[in-house]
């Protein structure tokens, strides 16, 4: 099987690819047809990995096709700094879309993911539109309790100050 793992990643690479360099990466339908006669494991894979794809792109049509095909992906927060950084003033937001997930997401926050995202509402000219999906960023606990570990003017952002109170007193090993 782990010989196979392996083969399974190279051809979703493959596949990838070429449905980006062909230009039918978002048409959903499309690349169901171009994906019959391969393998179902193949196909299982790769469209679970588009799933996640389209998260990170923010491309919420096409999540919510997968969604009701009953695709699941597991959800991290390099996922979600990347949808925040494709978030358009044109497209509804797959971050708003998956609110109570983002919330109670329990992943590791690093650094460099609160930095990116700040430099990126820093110098976005769509603050309102951002706005909205940090309302949902800011009550991630773990983003919370990063953000008051490192103390810096862009993780300052991210602290809530009402769920740090709640921290502090409910949950304090988070915030050592």
């Amino acid at each position: 099987m782990n010989d196979r793992l392996h083969e399974i990643i190279a051809q979703c690479a493959v596949i990838h690819n070429t449905n980006i360099q062909d230009g039918i990466i978002k048409d959903l339908d499309e690349v169901e047809d171009r994906l019959n006669g391969i393998d179902s494991d193949v196909k299982e894979h790769y469209l679970t990995l588009l799933m996640q794809y389209y998260f990170q792109q923010n491309y919420r049509k096409g999540l919510e096709k997968l969604l009701l095909q009953g695709y699941k992906f597991e959800l991290r927060f390099e996922d979600i700094k990347e949808a925040f950084l494709h978030i358009t003033k044109d497209k509804e937001c797959v971050i708003e879309f998956f609110e109570d997930h983002v919330v109670m997401l329990k992943d590791v926050v690093q650094d460099e993911d609160l930095k990116a995202m700040y430099d990126f509402y820093q110098s976005s000219p769509l603050k309102d539109r951002l706005d909205e999906s940090l309302v949902f960023i800011k009550k991630n606990r773990y983003v919370c309790a990063k953000a008051h570990k490192i103390q810096t003017v862009y993780s300052n952002f991210f602290v809530n100050e009402d769920l740090l109170e709640l921290l502090q007193r409910d949950l304090p090993y988070l915030l050592k």
